[in-house]
């Protein structure tokens, strides 16, 4: 499974304000400078019960919505152009709620062009297998015409031939006077001017053809099961990278404008404490340097978060003019799998495998259908014609001449220039060629899965220990505040506890996204 190219600019929109965090290492004067959502840093790491089993994250993957509902926080135009049902909705949301993830998502389903192509696909698919099981059943035609004129070249016999008194006879019998001498016309065929006909055609052995194709489209319904699912996977996943992303990159912003404003106090208190010869003029310089580099490194992350912002409303399929709010945090969950367990259930499960797995299959029904091709069809032919010889149009039951007939045939291709031939051995060559890429496929998911479940448990650790550490270091560094308003340290020393600080908050909101992100990559993978 691949990140789509915009879940990459959403992680790399993260990672450089994690880097840039960094270099606003100051000295913070701020009472808390914790992110806004708060619960996110503090309570959700520090305050996890450990009497409570997750068995799955709360970011879990809602069922497709034919119709999407989307919050009071888009305006009516916006909420008009999801659905009508989607603006009903909007209406009865709470005035100034925001965005869930669930909203998100409903209203990306019913935006989403990638998802609506796999839906489609999978209504193709499921017509083309009607359409091959409808290949066993009988086929019913109805035909007539009309001619005109109907001219046919006659029988002659000539008199003194041998059937010539036979005919003759026949002619006078009817009514007729024949002269002496005159040849006798015959017509061979009855003239119809008017014919209808009802045939019926039941194949009865095609020696696998009509088997196989329909085993054929059978795979391929299958396939396209599995790529609808993925889409769903795929779309959900999308959502939440973009969902997540604005909301942790708004708490990156929030930190290193805090940060910003704490280097501004920093700087008017050393500025203080240097008029009243508290402070080196290098301590001056050094606030002075600190926050003018926290004002540009500010901007980018606000610029960051409004990029992630607008992001999410391209995942939604929205204007990006339109102003959205965003409800929730994110929340740490552990996935309580070991890896036997995900072993177990990404062999049973997993979309990729099974779509290989499918294509495997659909290449031997190929090469056994090719292999049927050099051998004949049998079927069944009926046949009831009612017709009228009679030019001129009559209604009457006794203007009008029924038959039928039934006949058994069968249709062999001989010889068609080597064609059967070739596209037999083309048919073998798909069919190695699909066992090998399964095999390659299956050796490379397992590798996917080693690295998301080692990424996942790496992530959780980090989350798991960000609570007593950011609590350790917001405890150092307001320690070190007052120690440095007394007197009692340096500046550098102060430096350093804001820098432990703002590196363990950074820290946590990365291995938070890196978390949500890859557990739910990791229950689409095994599901």
């Amino acid at each position: 499974m691949k990140i789509s190219s915009k879940n990459k600019i959403v992680s790399r929109i993260l990672t450089a304000m994690i880097a840039l965090s960094f270099t606003a290492s100051s000295a913070v004067f701020a009472d808390d400078v914790t992110p806004t959502a708060k619960p996110a840093i503090k309570a959700k790491a520090a305050k996890t019960k450990k009497n409570k089993t997750a068995v799955a994250m709360a970011t879990a993957v809602p069922a497709p919505a034919e119709q999407a509902t989307s919050p009071e926080t888009i305006t009516s135009a916006a909420a008009t152009a999801v659905s009508p049902a989607a603006e009903a909705a909007a209406q009865t949301t709470t005035a100034g709620s925001g965005l869930t993830f669930e909203d998100c998502f409903k209203i990306a389903a019913e935006k989403n062009r990638d998802y609506k192509i796999a839906k489609l696909d999978k209504s193709i698919a499921e017509a083309q297998l009607s359409k091959a099981a409808a290949a066993f059943g009988p086929s019913v035609t109805i035909s007539g015409s009309w001619e005109p004129e109907n001219v046919q070249a006659p029988l002659v016999v000539a008199p003194g031939s041998p059937e010539y008194g036979i005919f003759k006879g026949m002619y006078e019998g009817a009514g007729y006077t024949v002269p002496p001498g005159v040849p006798l016309s015959l017509s061979l065929m009855p003239a119809y001017y008017y014919m209808a006909r009802v045939s019926l055609t039941q194949p009865v052995f095609t020696f696998g053809k009509t088997y196989n194709g329909f085993k054929m489209a059978d795979e391929a319904y299958q396939i396209a099961l599995v790529n609808y699912k993925k889409a769903n996977d795929k779309l959900n996943l999308d959502v939440m990278n973009s969902f997540y992303g604005a909301l942790i990159a708004k708490e990156m912003a929030n930190t290193l404008d805090e940060t910003m404003r704490s280097n501004e106090e920093y700087l008017r208190i050393t500025k203080t404490k240097y008029q009243n010869g508290q402070a080196s003029n290098f301590d001056v310089l050094q606030a002075q340097v600190q926050y003018a580099n926290s004002i540009p490194d500010s901007k980018r992350a606000a610029d960051g978060a409004k990029l992630s912002m607008e992001m999410l409303k391209n995942t939604l399929g929205i204007s990006l003019d339109q102003d959205i709010q965003l409800s929730g945090a994110p929340e740490y969950k552990k996935l309580e799998y070991s890896y036997v367990d995900l072993k177990k259930k990404f062999m049973e499960n997993n979309s990729d495998m099974k779509i290989t797995e499918h294509a495997a299959n659909l290449a031997k029904y190929q090469k056994n259908l090719q292999e049927a091709m050099f051998l004949p069809n049998i079927a069944l032919t009926a046949n009831y014609n009612y017709t009228s010889g009679d030019p001129a149009f009559h209604r009457e039951a006794w203007d009008w001449q029924s038959s039928w007939d039934v006949s058994l045939g069968f249709q062999w291709a001989i010889f068609d220039s080597f064609k059967n031939v070739a596209a037999m051995k083309e048919a073998c060559a798909n069919n190695e060629k699909a066992q090998l890429n399964k095999e390659s496929a299956n050796n490379m998911l397992t590798i996917e899965l080693d690295q998301l479940y080692t990424s996942l448990d790496q992530n959780g650790k980090i989350i798991e220990a960000a609570g007593d550490l950011i609590k350790t270091a917001e405890e150092g560094y307001r320690i070190a505040k007052e120690s440095y308003k007394n007197g009692l340290i340096q500046s550098v020393d102060l430096l350093n506890a804001e820098t432990g600080m703002l590196h363990a908050k950074m820290n946590y909101l990365n291995a938070m996204f890196n978390y949500i992100t890859t557990a739910q990559k990791l229950k689409d993978f095994v599901n």
